[in-house]
């Protein structure tokens, strides 16, 4: 992965006059208005953005879509970095072919390649990009946390290497790239797939014992100040009931949260929870240290989210073994090794532009420090460690799919010391630190909001 990939000022400049005619813009964006109306009367937008690959960089790309047959002479592509400056100009040519999808490729591996150009390497991290016809402004997109954004709205997520940045619907254009873009697995040349969802759902999950002991993870319970907030940023929050999570349970939602599940889960629910995320869905896991085990069957969290540890309970039958397999579906697996020997930490970021650490900026819904309160770590298989602490990570999340998962070590964090029969509990853990702004930015992640 290259951090950052910029052309000498001068040769950027000669590049910019030489395509565009006129000096790299740095003044206001144009109305989105008018990129609308130019949309709306067949201009191609630019629909899908590939431009991390594991390691060093190789097969990226930049897909447009447009109308079947639509000359792309005079139309190029310019590249500007988190500052906002012009570093790379692409100029464009031939037809959009009959799928409606034309992929400029950095090389020849790239499927469905309509043009290669190196240039199509974009910049990691944070960064914009934007179509020109004849130095027109015509379509842009800019990703991560520029501190000059030459999109449109606020911007869409950066991806991590190995997913891609996808209109979903394609072609979508609501002038926000944070609404219209979602990362997701790279398609050059086909459709991003999915639908743009709707429903703005949060379900926190109740088959799985969840409420049992001392835990009392309910949103009329240790978890209600958690729901409130959730729906002051104006989510429905309902809990999941009935003895299996099913698709049909989970059709409509947006995300699920699942805190510290004290059953296992069968191979119907675990395939169930592998299509909602792969759908477009976001899973919140929620585990606890080993051994807490509410319930007395022989079950705790960690188990339950990675499968059966062998010894625990004494026998279990075969579709229930690998239970929901965290590590291998999701690529996040909550140790076994370290969990009961963890006390009382303040996890800090280690990734410090992820957007749950940074959230809206200037909104104040930063997270600088997270307490857990004796949980387990969770170990980063795939994806992105984002809070840790000692060489730990106690926040990781990925993207499978067109969806999002977390998985963070400790329900305490986010308990607001409440039982749901009205009596009170010492985890009064919602107003400390940054646990409240923790807990709001991962739904909002997850649910594609941030």
């Amino acid at each position: 992965m290259t951090p950052s990939k910029r052309l000498p000022a001068l040769l950027t400049l000669a590049l910019t006059l030489a395509a565009c005619g006129t000096a790299p813009q740095a003044g206001p964006d144009t109305a989105h208005t008018a990129l609308t109306s130019l949309a709306a009367t067949g201009e191609p937008v630019i629909n899908e953005l590939y431009y991390d690959s594991p390691s060093t960089d190789a097969g990226t790309f930049i897909e447009l879509k447009g109308p079947a047959g639509k000359s792309l002479s005079g139309y190029t592509l310019a590249a500007y970095d988190t500052a906002g400056t012009q570093y790379r100009t692409i100029t464009l040519s031939g037809t959009i072919p009959a799928s409606g999808y034309f992929v400029v490729a950095q090389d020849t591996t790239v499927a469905n390649r309509n043009l290669v150009n190196a240039g199509a390497d974009l910049n990691n991290g944070s960064a914009s990009l934007r179509l020109l016809k004849s130095g027109t402004l015509i379509d842009a997109v800019a990703y991560g946390t520029p501190s000059v954004s030459r999109g449109e709205g606020t911007p869409a997520p950066t991806t991590g290497a190995g997913s891609a940045l996808a209109r979903v619907p394609d072609g979508q254009d609501t002038g926000a790239n944070s609404a219209d873009f979602r990362v997701q697995a790279a398609t050059a040349g086909t459709a991003n797939g999915g639908s743009a969802p709707a429903s703005k759902t949060v379900l926190f999950d109740l088959t799985k014992h969840e409420d049992a002991g001392n835990a009392d993870w309910r949103i009329d319970g240790a978890y209600s100040d958690y729901a409130a907030a959730l729906r002051g940023l104006g989510y429905t929050v309902q809990t999941l009931t009935g003895t299996a999570i099913t698709s049909a349970a989970l059709s409509g939602a947006r995300v699920l949260v699942i805190a510290e599940p004290q059953n296992p889960f069968s191979d119907s629910e675990r395939a169930a929870l592998q299509s909602f995320v792969q759908g477009g869905g976001g899973l919140f896991m929620i585990s606890d240290h080993r051994d807490s085990d509410r319930d007395n069957d022989g079950w705790d969290s960690p188990e339950a989210f990675d499968g059966w540890d062998g010894s625990t309970p004494a026998s279990v039958s075969s579709s229930l073994q690998r239970s929901l397999d965290s590590d291998t579906l999701f690529g996040l697996r909550h140790s076994f090794n370290s969990s009961f020997n963890d006390p009382v930490y303040t996890a800090t970021p280690t990734s410090a532009t992820h957007p749950i650490v940074v959230g809206g900026a200037g909104s104040g819904d930063d997270v600088a420090s997270a307490g857990v309160y004796v949980g387990t770590s969770i170990d980063v298989l795939s994806g992105t460690g984002v809070l840790g602490t000692g060489g730990k990570t106690y926040l990781g999340v990925n993207t499978v799919g067109l969806g999002r998962v977390a998985a963070w070590g400790d329900t305490s964090t986010f308990s607001d010391g409440t039982f749901s029969d009205g009596t009170t509990n010492q985890y009064q853990n919602w107003g400390n630190l940054s646990n409240a702004n923790l807990g709001k930015n991962v739904v909002r992640w997850l649910a594609g909001d941030l």
